[in-house]
């Protein structure tokens, strides 16, 4: 999908402060409130703008342990896989999971209070989930970057 110029200001504006009136959006790109508040629901539309969200800081909330969780499953049938994915829906801790390629079928990222949570998780919920095979985390450090935003400067 391509985006003229003004459809990829307006994402950009969105993607730095979600809370701007159409009218300050309209203002910082040029435009007057109607023709503005049109374009934002056209991106809505197509699907380009997903939705609008808080951010927070898990840290502020006591979940202090953050993780990386490769998973590799036994099978790879449809069957499996989707029992895979809808027991991971169920747990909350998972924020993230991406199916991959390479050694590990997936990747997640886990959020928990402490290293008792993350252990809890991985042994008593990610093991029993039927048909997996290996898990491998890594617990995060420090994060040295981390961003919300979508790189659009390849529209401009």
């Amino acid at each position: 999908m391509t985006l003229d110029r003004v459809d990829a200001r307006i994402v950009a504006e969105l993607q730095a402060d979600g809370r701007l009136s159409v009218v300050e959006l309209g203002e910082r790109i040029g435009l007057t409130g109607t023709p503005c508040a049109r374009r934002v629901r056209q991106l809505e539309e197509r699907g380009v703008i997903l939705g609008y969200t808080a951010i927070v800081d898990p840290v502020k909330l006591g979940l202090k342990v953050r993780a990386f969780v490769q998973v590799k499953l036994d099978r790879h049938t449809d069957e499996h896989v989707e029992l895979f994915e809808r027991s991971l829906a169920a747990i909350e801790q998972v924020v993230s999971c991406h199916a991959m390629t390479g050694e590990y079928d997936f990747l997640l990222q886990v959020t928990t209070p402490d290293l008792d949570a993350l252990s809890t998780l991985v042994l008593k919920q990610l093991l029993k989930i039927p048909g997996v095979r290996d898990v491998h985390s890594s617990i995060v450090l420090d994060t040295v970057k981390h961003s919300t935003r979508v790189p659009i400067g390849h529209l401009a």
